[in-house]
């Protein structure tokens, strides 16, 4: 037996009323809250950096990492004394600085060809005499405060190469060298990350 359009109508009716009168759930299902204070990239860190079976690394997620054959890097001085650490935070550091007399060599961490050496120039500013490193144009690494720069742009350079000498040119207070590593994203990276343990410094 069919039933009338009316009795159709009426029981819909009965329905939405029915559900108006069921009280609705405070959250909704599978809607993440937190997601709506954070920033995209919090919230990427947060849900893969959740338990599992990967570790994610967050710096890496940050800067994008670097090449594979960074692990290979050797210390810029033989022989100093670990003053100040990087630090991505308010008194952000781009890099370590480690004390050293005047006049100690700096050796080149990797192979790789000079891209930069410069007094200070724009961009350099504060750095007082620097070179910069070019490693397969996937990593790059910066030495300042030199007391003399000892390469020319251009120049291929061997992994121990004496490049410069520590100095205190530029806005620095002590004879020191401070280091940097850079990726491919020019993202600045903790160089005690990669450094071997072997060789690290005393801290001051």
């Amino acid at each position: 037996m069919k039933l009338p359009f009316k009795a159709f109508a009426a029981a819909g009716t009965l329905l939405f009323l029915l559900s108006l009168a069921v009280p609705a759930p405070l959250f909704a299902d599978g809607v993440d809250y937190q997601e709506f204070q954070e920033d995209p990239l919090e919230t990427a860190i947060r849900k893969l950096a959740s338990p599992g079976d990967i570790e994610w690394d967050k710096e890496e997620m940050i800067s994008g990492g670097a090449p594979d054959f960074i692990k290979d890097m050797k210390w810029p001085l033989k022989s100093c004394t670990f003053s100040r650490g990087f630090s991505r935070k308010r008194r952000r550091h781009t890099g370590v600085d480690l004390l050293a007399p005047k006049g100690t060599p700096v050796l080149a961490v990797l192979d790789g060809v000079v891209e930069v050496v410069s007094n200070g120039g724009p961009g350099f500013r504060g750095y007082g005499k620097v070179i910069v490193i070019n490693h397969n144009g996937k990593l790059w690494t910066l030495y300042s405060h030199n007391s003399s720069n000892d390469v020319k742009v251009g120049q291929r350079v061997k992994q121990g190469d004496v490049i410069a000498k520590v100095g205190r040119t530029g806005r620095a207070t002590a004879n020191h060298l401070h280091f940097e590593v850079r990726n491919a994203k020019g993202t600045p990276l903790d160089p005690l990350k990669y450094l071997p343990k072997e060789g690290m410094p005393v801290k001051r």
